[in-house]
């Protein structure tokens, strides 16, 4: 089986913000040419466990989860860290991986600019 990809997003109790994280989950699986799942960590479902939890349901031995925030606040360094650790202990035949959170890449900095040019109207 491949891994199984969870794209991870904080959540909000407006629901127009959430389908932010429905759509780039879409876009980001069309990219790599498999499906990315969707998990909230708050105000919304499904969770992060919740994800997991039906992964290996279906068989998942292999899980990569990639928190789509900014920087590395305390639900990157600490939270997430917190839930994977439980999750680990419940399952220690699973592998699972944390990738890196989107940081302040060149990508993120020239979406900024395209932005800022945009509301200039430039």
């Amino acid at each position: 089986m491949e891994s199984e990809i969870i794209l991870l997003g904080h959540g909000s109790r407006r629901a127009e913000a959430n389908e932010g994280l429905l759509v780039v989950a879409q876009k980001v699986s069309l990219l790599m040419g498999q499906t990315v799942t969707p998990a909230y960590m708050a105000h919304d479902h499904p969770s992060l466990p919740e994800v997991v939890e039906a992964k290996i349901k279906e068989g998942a031995l292999k899980l990569v989860i990639m928190p789509l925030f900014l920087f590395r606040g305390v639900h990157v360094s600490v939270d997430i860290h917190e839930e994977l650790r439980e999750i680990r202990e419940q399952h220690p035949n699973v592998e699972i991986i944390f990738t890196k959170e989107l940081g302040a890449d060149d990508g993120i900095a020239n979406l900024a600019w395209v932005r800022i040019k945009e509301a200039m109207g430039a």
